[in-house]
C-alpha cells in the first residue's frame, strides 16, 4: 500500500498584510486560546478529511526547519513556531512524521540528482507522494499576533484548499525576546525623527509605574538619558545622509507654549514590573500625527536599582523613611561597608505573610571577602531565623517566612576593608512561592521555558540553560521556593548535559519517589530517582552506562516532546504527600535556543529532533 503526504511548510511567516475586517472573526468552535497552535492544527486537519479525502492512514506529516521570517518575527521566534505546529500535528492519531528535518532542501535538490543516489534512500519516491502542504503566515498585532493556516493541494488534490479563519496568539507562545533599553528607546527615537516637521521639535517624557507605584528620581533620569540618546544618535545619522531638510529632535523638560502644538511631542514610558524582568511600553504623541509605539521586555539589570531605599542611619526612625513594599520584582540597591564595624540597615514591609528573599550576590561584591554578614531583624530588632537549605554558590542568600509587618535587613562589615556591593530583596505570598532567578543572563521566554546564557569574560566560553519552574507543588508551605527543571550546556567541546529535575533534600529518605511523563492522557515512567551519595543532591533521570556508572538518560529527556507535563510524586521529610507539576510547553523551543546560543547543534538533534 502506498503512503501519501501531507507536507507541513512554514517556508514565509513573514508580515503579511492587514487582516481585511470581514476576516477577524475567530477560527471555528474548538479553538483553545491556551494551545493556539494545537487547537488549529487539529481544525484544519479535519477539514482536509473532509475535503481531501480519502486518506490513507499513516499519513507522513513535513515540516521546514527554518522559516524565512524577516519582518514579522525574528529568526528564533519564527523557528519557535515552526516546532510548535510540528508538535501539534505529530501529536494527531493516524499521523506520522516525514523522515526529514526539513522538507525544502530536499524539494530544491529534487532536479540535481542527488536524490537518485542509493544514499538517499527512498527520499525521492516520499517526496513524489505530496499530497498536502499546508501554509502559515503571521502578522504582528501589538503584543501579539495573527496567524493563517492553509492547505494547498499536490499531486491529483490541487482543488484541496481548505483553510482557517485568522487566530490570535499570545506572545508566550511567539517567544518573548528580551530586548534592551537602548534598542527599544531607538526605535521609537527613528519612527520620532521620521515623522517630525523640518523644524524645531520639542519632545517631553513622563514615566510612570503601571502599578501606579512612584517612579525613583533615579529611573527618571535614567530613561530620560537613554531618549536624548537615541535622539542624537538619529541627529548624527541624519547630518551623514543629509538627504533632507534640517529637523531637529530635542528632549525639553516642559514644552514652551509659544512653540507651534503640531511640533511639539508627549512622551510617555510605562513600567510594568514582572517577576522576570520589566515590560517597557514607549508611546509618543503629536496633534494630527499617528500615535508611535514600542514596547519590549527588559531584564532587571537593565534598570537601574531602587536609589530611593534609603539606609537608616543613627538617629533615623522609621517615621522619616519611606519604607518600601516587597514583591516578586527584586528590590535592588547598591550600598557600601566602609568596613570595621560598620553597619547598613533597610527597612522594609510585607502586606501579607510572605517567604522573603534577601542576597547579596557575590559577583556584586567589591572587597576581599564575598561572604558578608547578614541578617532580618523583627520589630523587637532580634535576628529572625532563616529557613533556606544553604547553597555555597550563594553565600549571602537567606530565606525567611515572616508574617505582615515591618522588618529591617542588616548588614555588616567583614572586617577592616571597604565593602561595595548590591542588595537584593524581593516577597512573594506564603500561598505561592518564590520563582527561581534566571542562571546568567535571559534570553527568551517560550510559554513556560526560558533560555539564558552566561560567559565567561576572560575565556568568552559560555555555559547555556534552559529552565522551567514548577506549575504546581504541595503540600503548602512545603518550600519556599518553587522546585525547577534545569538543563545545562558547554559551549566548548562536546560534553555531557547536566539536567536536573528534582532537589532530594525536600524529600523522605527511602520512601517511594515516581516521576512520570505524561503523554496526553498516558503515563509513562521515568528512570528518576534520589541518589544514594551524600555528595549528590540533585535528581536526574539516568540509565546505566557502559562502565557502569550512572549517566543522563538521553532518550527519556527526548522524550519531553510527546509530553504535556512531568510530574513526580513523593514524600516530604515530615511524611506527608508531596507532588510537582512542571510544564512541558516550550520546551522544545528552549533547549533549541540553548543548543543554538551555546553552538552545541548535537543537544538539539538528541533532545528536540530525534
Amino acid at each position: 500500500m502506498k503512503t501519501r503526504l501531507a507536507s507541513l511548510t512554514i517556508a514565509c511567516l513573514t508580515a503579511a498584510a492587514p487582516v481585511g475586517v470581514a476576516a477577524q472573526t475567530q477560527v471555528a468552535t474548538g479553538f483553545n486560546p491556551h494551545n493556539p497552535f494545537g487547537s488549529a492544527a487539529s481544525l484544519l486537519w479535519q477539514r482536509i478529511q473532509q475535503q481531501c479525502g480519502p486518506l490513507k492512514f499513516p499519513v507522513i506529516v513535513g515540516i521546514a526547519s527554518r522559516p524565512s521570517t524577516r519582518d514579522a518575527f525574528t529568526t528564533d521566534q519564527g523557528n519557535n513556531i515552526m516546532q510548535q505546529i510540528r508538535a501539534a500535528f505529530s501529536n494527531i492519531p493516524g499521523v506520522a512524521m516525514a523522515p526529514w528535518l526539513d522538507l525544502d532542501p530536499i524539494k530544491g535538490i529534487v532536479d540535481t540528482g542527488v536524490l537518485d543516489s542509493p544514499l538517499a534512500g527512498d527520499n525521492k519516491e516520499v517526496l513524489s507522494k505530496l499530497q498536502i502542504e499546508i501554509r502559515a503566515s503571521g502578522q504582528k498585532v501589538g503584543a501579539a499576533a495573527r496567524f493563517n493556516l492553509s492547505a494547498h493541494g499536490w499531486n491529483g488534490y490541487e482543488t484541496c484548499t481548505p483553510s482557517l479563519d485568522p487566530f490570535t496568539v499570545s506572545q508566550e507562545f511567539i517567544g518573548e525576546e528580551y530586548s534592551s533599553t537602548d534598542a527599544i528607546f531607538e526605535k521609537v527615537a527613528s519612527q520620532v525623527w521620521e515623522s517630525s516637521v523640518d523644524t524645531s521639535n520639542p519632545l517631553t517624557l513622563s514615566v510612570r509605574m503601571l502599578s501606579g507605584l512612584p517612579v525613583t528620581a533615579g529611573w527618571q533620569e535614567f530613561f530620560a538619558d537613554k531618549m536624548r540618546r537615541a535622539l542624537s544618535k538619529q541627529n548624527a545619522e541624519e547630518r551623514e545622509t543629509r538627504i533632507r531638510a534640517a529637523r531637529h529632535v530635542t528632549l525639553v523638560m516642559a514644552h514652551d507654549p509659544a512653540v507651534d502644538e503640531t511640533a511639539r511631542w508627549d512622551g510617555m514610558v510605562t513600567v510594568d514590573p514582572r517577576p522576570t524582568g520589566y515590560r517597557l511600553s514607549i508611546s509618543m504623541n503629536r496633534k494630527n500625527t499617528t500615535p508611535i509605539s514600542e514596547d519590549g521586555m527588559v531584564t532587571l539589570d537593565e534598570l537601574p536599582t531602587m536609589q530611593q531605599w534609603a539606609a537608616l542611619g543613627p538617629s533615623s526612625g522609621r517615621r522619616s523613611i519611606a519604607v518600601p513594599r516587597l514583591g516578586e520584582t527584586p528590590l535592588r540597591i547598591n550600598a557600601s561597608l566602609a568596613g570595621g564595624r560598620a553597619l547598613q540597615e533597610f527597612p522594609f514591609s510585607v502586606p501579607a505573610e510572605s517567604y522573603v528573599e534577601i542576597d547579596i550576590p557575590t559577583a556584586s561584591v567589591r572587597g576581599p571577602v564575598p561572604a558578608l554578614p547578614l541578617d532580618v531583624l523583627g520589630p523587637n530588632k532580634a535576628p529572625l531565623r532563616t529557613i533556606h537549605i544553604a547553597n555555597p554558590s550563594r553565600p549571602n542568600l537567606r530565606r525567611y517566612r515572616v508574617p505582615a509587618g515591618d522588618y529591617t535587613i542588616r548588614v555588616a562589615s567583614p572586617g577592616p576593608a571597604r565593602h561595595d556591593f548590591q542588595l537584593r530583596a524581593r516577597a512573594v505570598d506564603t500561598n505561592g512561592m518564590l520563582a527561581p532567578e534566571a542562571p546568567g543572563r535571559l534570553l527568551r521566554r517560550y510559554q513556560d521555558w526560558f533560555a539564558s546564557v552566561v560567559e565567561d569574560p576572560r575565556t568568552g566560553r559560555r555555559t547555556c540553560f534552559a529552565y522551567t519552574s514548577a506549575i504546581e507543588a504541595g503540600p503548602r508551605n512545603w518550600r519556599e521556593q518553587a522546585p525547577f527543571i534545569l538543563l545545562q550546556a558547554q559551549s566548548h567541546g562536546t560534553g555531557e548535559i547536566q539536567h536536573l529535575i528534582e532537589d532530594k533534600r525536600f524529600y523522605k529518605p527511602g520512601a517511594p519517589f515516581e516521576a512520570v511523563i505524561n503523554e496526553g492522557g498516558t503515563m509513562r515512567p521515568l528512570n528518576a530517582v534520589p541518589p544514594a551519595e551524600k555528595n549528590r543532591n540533585h535528581i536526574r533521570p539516568e540509565k546505566e552506562g557502559s562502565e557502569g556508572r550512572p549517566i543522563i538518560d538521553m532518550d527519556a529527556v527526548a522524550g519531553y516532546n510527546r509530553g504535556t507535563t512531568l510530574e513526580i510524586n513523593g514524600t516530604t521529610p515530615d511524611g506527608r504527600p508531596a507532588h510537582v507539576i512542571y510544564s512541558l510547553q516550550g520546551y522544545r523551543a528552549a533547549v533549541n535556543a540553548m543548543s543554538i546560543e551555546c553552538g552545541r547543534r548535537d543537544l538539539a538533534n538528541a533532545l528536540v529532533w530525534k
